[in-house]
């Protein structure tokens, strides 16, 4: 802690405020001599708990050496906790001395089969937490619940039990993003014969942008753990298929699901050459040169500008509404206020209640407060919003009897409500 009720960033030079290291080493001989068997190590508190609910934008097994300190300190076993999911990284933690045993929380809500999988040498099985916080610390601080938003069933498992089947559908499913992946899934844990046809070269949909930054690397190891299971449970999946109304008449299939994600919204500035959508930047199909501006202040804005800047970029984000990461949620405010401040911290700059008006010759205009404003850069980048790409969905609403819409074809949301939505659909065909 820098202060009350604000907590200092990785890198940051400060005075703490709060406990210091010196004082939790003699705490730790206090709790020892007390009689206590073990020590459960991590730090933080709630007014800084981006450090004790670490997110994505905490480095991996951050505790490392707050752990070995402790082991040089008491002799009783220490547990070590905070982003520690990784086998390997766990293993290596407590053969190295910085730990004796690895504790596991949002882990194993992603997936309570987490050991039994690693120590029947399926580790790559493991279904992921992505550290969004969402399902989890998110929910129990907006609605006193705790789940996950990539294990639908967490918390919900007497009433999301896998339904089986007695009568088998051959099931097409059109779109490999999280909805289409686990739509797939469940369906062939029921029973049913799903076969899935994506338009691309890979599995995961927007999961592939969204994981391009290194701290958002998680996303991109979901995308492989639905690419494991869907080859474990013999799914068919047909890539650089671009499905038409025809081929799935010819098809005969039982049950039809069309999960064609979305696409991002774009709108001309003028200069359109120099104006690229959030997505063609993180996938690297656009360079956004030295300085660019980041149109639109929600979570995929934010983390595009944070990961350009930590890249040498100079970022400056526009924002119509008067702050940043105004409309999103649940999100835990662990994951909110560390973004918050980490965007001025690496020098991002900001303009909020200001719309766009035009970009031509290296220039953007800004009205702000009803004065216009001129932002010198080399680029803009779109990150307002996307929308459903629900065409053949409505190409095939009145001849296939028995037709879903899914994920963000229906409506655009995120990781979370796209796999719930998913589960609760294809647990009940």
């Amino acid at each position: 802690m820098k202060d009350w009720r604000e907590g200092a960033l990785p890198g940051e030079e400060f005075h703490e405020e709060g406990r210091d290291l010196d004082e939790g080493i003699e705490a730790a001989k206090l709790l020892v001599n007390y009689g206590y068997d073990a020590l459960d190590v991590d730090v933080g508190c709630y007014d800084a708990w981006w450090w004790n609910h670490p997110p994505m934008y905490q480095k991996k097994a951050l505790y490392l050496d707050y752990g070995k300190v402790m082991k040089e300190t008491v002799d009783v076993p220490i547990l070590l906790a905070g982003r520690m999911d990784n086998p390997d990284t766990a293993s290596k933690a407590v053969a190295d001395g910085y730990c004796d045993i690895v504790s596991l929380g949002r882990p194993l809500l992603a997936d309570p089969d987490y050991v039994n999988k690693l120590r029947g040498d399926k580790a790559r099985c493991i279904r992921p937490c992505i550290s969004c916080q969402e399902g989890c610390m998110g929910r129990i601080q907006t609605y006193s619940m705790i789940n996950c938003a990539v294990n639908p069933q967490t918390a919900r498992e007497g009433v999301t039990e896998y339904r089986p089947v007695l009568a088998s559908k051959k099931v097409m499913i059109i779109g490999g993003g999280v909805a289409g992946c686990e739509a797939a899934r469940v369906l062939a844990i029921r029973g049913h014969k799903p076969e899935l046809f994506e338009k691309s070269s890979r599995l995961g949909g927007n999961l592939l942008p969204g994981g391009a930054p290194d701290f958002k690397e998680d996303d991109l190891a979901l995308a492989r753990w639905y690419e494991t299971e869907l080859q474990e449970l013999k799914v068919p999946v047909h890539f650089g298929t671009a499905v038409t109304k025809e081929m799935v008449a010819d098809g005969h299939y039982d049950t039809v699901i069309v999960a064609t994600g979305s696409t991002p919204k774009v709108f001309s500035l003028g200069d359109d050459a120099h104006v690229y959508t959030a997505e063609d930047v993180l996938l690297g199909k656009k360079d956004p040169g030295q300085n660019t501006v980041v149109v639109g202040g929600g979570l995929v804005g934010c983390e595009t500008a944070l990961w350009l800047q930590e890249s040498g970029k100079n970022v400056t984000i526009v924002e119509a509404l008067d702050k940043l990461l105004a409309l999103n949620g649940p999100l835990c405010s662990a994951n909110k206020e560390m973004l918050e401040r980490l965007l001025p911290f690496k020098g991002v700059k900001s303009v909020t209640s200001a719309r766009v008006k035009k970009y031509e010759n290296g220039t953007l205009t800004v009205e702000k407060d009803g004065k216009e404003e001129s932002i010198a850069c080399d680029s803009v980048i779109l990150s307002v919003g996307y929308r459903s790409n629900d065409s053949l969905y409505h190409d095939l609403e009145f001849d296939v009897p028995e037709l879903y819409l899914l994920g963000d074809a229906k409506k655009v949301s995120n990781i979370m409500y796209g796999i719930w939505d998913a589960f609760e659909v294809a647990n009940h065909i």
